[in-house]
């Protein structure tokens, strides 16, 4: 008697691209076929900056990294970085890649962006989009060098309204007399300071026209370090200025 495979040979979902490059392993639900193709990637088997800052970016959304043995996103690109020698700091950077293309895919793919293009432009995407028409970052993005687009999406914005006080009422942040953010009955305590200090901070630079931008770290005492380093470093480079 003959005995009947169970083999399916109908229509296959086609394989997802990014230009020339598949990333079949950046969208896998596998964690170790991401973690086997983000270190192929670095190892140049597969030359897609693009792919492994998407895997990289759902490693840790995603919390993959549990799958792979590890508690923190944090281990797992330690772990990555002793593997392959690839610095911490690059690794992040990829990430921060696959961040914007994921967040930014549907505009990105309408223009056709591929690693060719530049992909270490798009950390810079959300930036240009703050400061800029739609319409004209996404061109800009294609058209222009790395070092260019950089440098325009930094452009500083020049506010109409100067406000001439932030504060905190109730469960209220205001900037000058208008409420920004009101927060809900419910928050912890110590939740509310915490979102409180990183608004507080966010309206402060409107109202001094500055830039804020948040960072994450592993736990407080990374911060603090961070923020010694961090004020060292800003009266230096103001010091050029």
């Amino acid at each position: 008697m003959e005995t009947i495979q169970n083999i399916y040979d109908g229509a296959r979902k086609p394989k997802k691209e990014i230009g020339q490059f598949k990333l079949d392993f950046a969208y896998s639900q596998d964690a170790k076929e991401i973690d086997s193709g983000i270190k192929e990637t670095i190892r140049g088997v597969k030359l897609s900056i693009m792919a492994m800052g998407i895997a990289l970016y759902r490693v840790d959304v995603s919390g993959l990294f549990i799958d792979l043995g590890f508690k923190k996103f944090g281990e797992y690109i330690d772990h990555l970085a002793d593997e392959t020698g690839m610095a911490r700091t690059s690794l992040y950077n990829w990430e921060y890649i696959g961040e914007a293309y994921i967040k930014h895919r549907s505009d990105l793919d309408k223009i056709g962006f591929t690693d060719s293009d530049g992909a270490t432009k798009l950390p810079f995407l959300s930036r240009a989009l703050e400061h800029h028409p739609k319409k004209e970052v996404f061109k800009n993005i294609k058209d222009m060098s790395l070092r260019e687009f950089e440098k325009w999406s930094k452009e500083q914005i020049k506010h109409d309204k100067k406000y001439k006080s932030v504060k905190i009422k109730g469960s209220q942040l205001f900037v000058g007399n208008s409420p920004v953010v009101s927060f809900a009955e419910g928050v912890s305590p110590k939740d509310r300071r915490y979102y409180e200090g990183l608004l507080f901070e966010g309206a402060l630079a409107v109202k001094n026209n500055e830039y804020a931008k948040i960072f994450r770290f592993y736990d407080e005492q990374e911060a603090r370090n961070f923020e010694r380093y961090y004020q060292r470093e800003l009266k230096a480079l103001r010091a050029k200025k």
